[in-house]
């Protein structure tokens, strides 16, 4: 489990972890409290409650971890408001060294990918990755893929610990739509198949 890794840099500092982490044992238990609603649309609702009282460190630390491990719908008002705060160590405490590292090779003007959900106004999450962005137009029920570009200096983050190549731009009027790139039947079909193909290993596995 992703937030009780912070035990473990408590006890023990690992080398992918911010120059940023200091041991706080408030830290600690308030992080020990929100443990129950990890993976759940209620985290970001109560981590909202006890945030204030987060050291700059956990507070990026945890919100960049709830944000990784839910994928489902919440509050993106929320979402973006606590990313927009201008608490100290942002960068290097929202990401992971290596996450860090990775954005900062990035050439200045990415090209990122959406699958978009129907009806969709507004969002902050983009991949670098089009096969993924594939996957996720097979998971919405669309055939379309919207492809972008963005200034480097406009993503708030990159994070590659769920393998999603995700790339995170907090106000959406920064990102310039280049066009929708539509999945051949072809490549639907294979889509299909690997969706298939990984549930039903899932479902094996239980």
């Amino acid at each position: 489990m992703e937030v009780g890794t912070y035990q473990m840099r408590i006890n023990n500092k690992t080398e992918n972890v911010s120059t940023a982490f200091v041991p706080n044992q408030t830290d600690n238990f308030i992080i020990r409290n929100l443990l129950p609603y990890e993976g759940t649309p209620m985290a970001i609702t109560k981590f909202k409650e006890c945030c204030n009282e987060l050291s700059d460190y956990a507070y990026w630390f945890m919100l960049s971890t709830l944000w990784v491990s839910y994928s489902g719908f919440s509050d993106l008002e929320l979402w973006k408001e606590l990313f927009s705060s201008n608490r100290p160590n942002k960068s290097i405490s929202l990401m992971k060294p290596d996450e860090l590292v990775a954005l900062k090779k990035l050439p200045n003007k990415i090209i990122v990918y959406r699958a978009h959900r129907q009806k969709e106004t507004d969002w902050i999450a983009y991949t670098l990755d089009k096969n993924i962005a594939d996957r996720f137009a097979r998971e919405r029920g669309t055939s379309e893929v919207t492809a972008y570009k963005v200034k480097k200096t406009d993503v708030l983050a990159y994070f590659t610990r769920r393998g999603e190549e995700e790339i995170i731009v907090i106000n959406k009027s920064k990102v310039k739509k280049l066009r929708k790139v539509r999945m051949t039947d072809k490549l639907i079909s294979l889509v299909i198949k690997v969706c298939d193909w990984i549930a039903n290993l899932k479902e094996n596995k239980k």
